[in-house]
């Protein structure tokens, strides 16, 4: 992919066509099932709207964010197509989903009186909901062994229809295999029970990203919800050879000085790193206030001209320091990259995120405001 000319510091390269891609690769996956993105978080960082539309233009007929908020961003820009919100939402909050046409999700009945009150007052008659069954996440929903009382309650409640069911799982990235398989049992345990006690066949969505790749279609439902994987990143490096991803985002910055430090002398907060020879040092333009997370000091690295280069130092809020000793003619403005290629050079994100201790998801999600977003095709 060519390099985008940025006038910023730094700046994320997003192709949206590998966003098309991925979702491609995913619908043929899921075959049976339909695909319902996860777009919350700004897209995992790549840019909330773009990101949506592109999704859509690829064939999506559905979206998922996080909270109200970032629905009502995406009714604001003209996207029509139902969202679910996936966490439960505030009673100051239930007006602006309502008027925003957003799918709530419920998780107590209590939640879905809340819900029916404020439609009440709006002069609504119904409100399609989704209701979270808690198979072993153990963060919102309906606990199984609650769960034929619970979804009688909601079924109750003056105006609510319950549309769609679903769980999510916890251990899908093969942290912990049996766990996954546990979590799958009992949630085709509870929708029996539905069935069977409540009489209602709603769709249902258990398969995120890892669970698509690794234990569909055990998994399967009306719908899978991938959220990572959109965006080419596979949430275990072992899971290459199910599916084809393409990474979506490149993080570039730029060098703003290059010095000589010599034998004994330090680079940056704390005195992390003293340098053991003469060595050329290159300030690149990026922070932990960026994204670049502060764990990576004196352990990431980063591609300059090809070739992979340490940083050394206690990363800043604003720039970081790469050793470059080994790349003579490196100068002021040449294109440094985070992750991503640099010609036949690759670090992907995965790589990156593991030499901080962390996940890719956390490193795509903390990227800065600052950080442009530059989309290609």
């Amino acid at each position: 992919m060519k390099t985008t000319v940025s006038t910023t510091p730094s700046w994320a390269e997003i192709s949206l066509g590998a966003v098309k891609a991925n979702f491609k690769a995913l619908s043929r996956l899921a075959k049976g099932s339909e695909v319902l993105p996860v777009v919350k978080a700004n897209a995992y960082g790549h840019g909330l709207v773009p990101v949506s539309k592109a999704l859509l233009q690829a064939g999506a007929k559905f979206l998922a964010v996080a909270f109200v908020r970032e629905g009502v961003i995406l009714r604001q820009e003209g996207i029509e197509a139902p969202i679910l919100v996936l966490t439960p939402t505030l009673d100051p909050e239930i007006p602006t989903l309502l008027n925003s046409d957003l799918i709530p999700q419920v998780s107590s009945v209590e939640g879905a009186e809340g819900i029916s009150k404020a439609a009440r007052r709006l002069g609504r008659k119904t409100t399609a909901v989704h209701v979270k069954i808690d198979t072993g996440m153990a963060r919102v929903g309906v606990q199984t062994s609650q769960v034929i009382r619970e979804i009688e309650g909601i079924r109750r409640v003056p105006g609510i229809q319950i549309t769609g069911v679903y769980t999510h799982l916890a251990t899908a990235d093969w942290t912990d295999p049996k766990y996954a398989w546990r979590q799958i049992t009992l949630f085709k345990q509870a929708l029996e029970k539905i069935h069977r006690h409540v009489g209602i066949t709603p769709a249902t969505h258990v398969a995120n990203s890892a669970s698509l790749i690794t234990y569909y279609p055990q998994s399967k439902g009306t719908w899978v919800r991938p959220g990572i994987a959109l965006y080419g990143v596979y949430p275990n490096p072992s899971m290459k050879n199910r599916v084809k991803l393409t990474p979506v985002m490149q993080l570039k910055t730029r060098i703003l000085h290059v010095k000589t430090l010599e034998k004994g002398e330090s680079v940056s907060y704390g005195r992390t790193y003293k340098a053991k020879k003469r060595i050329r040092v290159a300030t690149l333009g990026i922070g932990y206030a960026d994204g670049l997370l502060r764990s990576l000091s004196n352990k990431g690295q980063c591609l300059i001209r090809g070739k992979r280069v340490p940083l050394i130092g206690t990363i800043c809020m604003d720039m970081c320091m790469a050793d470059v000793s080994k790349l003579p003619g490196v100068r002021i403005g040449d294109t440094v990259t985070v992750f991503g290629r640099d010609g036949k050079a690759s670090l992907p994100v995965e790589e990156q995120a593991a030499k901080a201790g962390t996940i890719s998801y956390e490193l795509l999600c903390a990227l800065g405001q600052r950080v442009s977003r530059v989309y290609v095709p």
